[in-house]
């Protein structure tokens, strides 16, 4: 109780829109970054993030096992 409408389903669909975010995020900092150094530290991070996304299957299978 007390959780208004954060159920399950609402809580993944909010994650899929973080990581989105962060996605176009780290996306306009590549976009914007001054030398080559910084946009490969930033391709990596979004390497990193993309694999969070849920529409692929990530390693871990879904969470805690």
């Amino acid at each position: 109780m007390g959780y208004g409408n954060l159920d399950k389903p609402v809580h993944k669909s909010g994650r899929v829109g973080f990581v989105e975010g962060r996605l176009n995020e780290l996306r306009r900092r590549w976009e914007n970054a001054a030398d080559e150094r910084e946009k490969s530290e930033v391709s990596e991070q979004i390497r990193e993030w993309q694999s969070f996304r849920p529409d692929r299957s990530a390693p871990s299978g879904g969470g805690r096992s």
